[in-house]
């Protein structure tokens, strides 16, 4: 898989630059810009990683362990492995650094998601609930959603992962994506 430096949400407008110069084999680093009034998504977390969110500019709203942290500049938060948490803007928008160690396969992750949306659009609806599932059967311990519960996750997404493929959704795209002509596009969660 291409791996970017620079990626960005076509749909919600944030965008992504991985820092190579920083990263390494046991961390890895990348600015984020996120706009005003982004949804959250799913509460979630990451089995083996610990994230980082440095705020830059703006503010990032960050809900973790009950509590809600409204990160500004020249703040920090500390998720933990396995901590359920979800980040978001509301009023303002956000720039920031974010660090993930160990790095695992964020990058990929990352990069397959924003690709998976200029695919099929946002990932909402039950496209793009499908194509979520897909995401995170391929990248199990980049992210876990909280709900439903672990072990029922683990009965209902491989039947949800098929169901997604028999509608012709993938867990890896092309990024960027390949040329196409947006008049004759036609896919899943397209009109024609």
């Amino acid at each position: 898989m291409h791996l970017p430096t620079e990626i960005e949400n076509p749909v919600t407008g944030e965008r992504i630059r991985f820092d190579e110069s920083a990263s390494s084999d046991e961390r890895l680093i990348w600015d984020e810009s996120r706009p005003a009034n982004l949804e959250p998504p799913p509460m979630h977390y990451h089995p083996d990683t610990e994230e980082r969110f440095e705020v830059r500019s703006g503010q990032l709203v960050v809900e973790s362990d009950g509590e809600t942290y409204k990160v500004g500049a020249g703040e920090a938060i500390v998720i933990p492995p396995n901590t359920p948490h979800v980040s978001y803007t509301e009023s303002e928008s956000a720039r920031f650094r974010r660090e993930v160690t160990p790095p695992g396969r964020w990058r990929e992750f990352l990069t397959a998601r924003f690709a998976a949306i200029h695919a099929v659009g946002e990932l909402s609806g039950v496209i793009g609930f499908l194509q979520t599932v897909l995401l995170i059967r391929t990248y199990p311990a980049v992210v876990v959603p909280a709900q439903p519960p672990r072990t029922l996750q683990r009965v209902l997404f491989p039947v949800l992962a098929a169901i997604g493929r028999s509608i012709g959704l993938n867990s890896r795209y092309p990024y960027p994506p390949n040329e196409i002509d947006q008049r004759d596009r036609s896919g899943p969660g397209t009109t024609p």
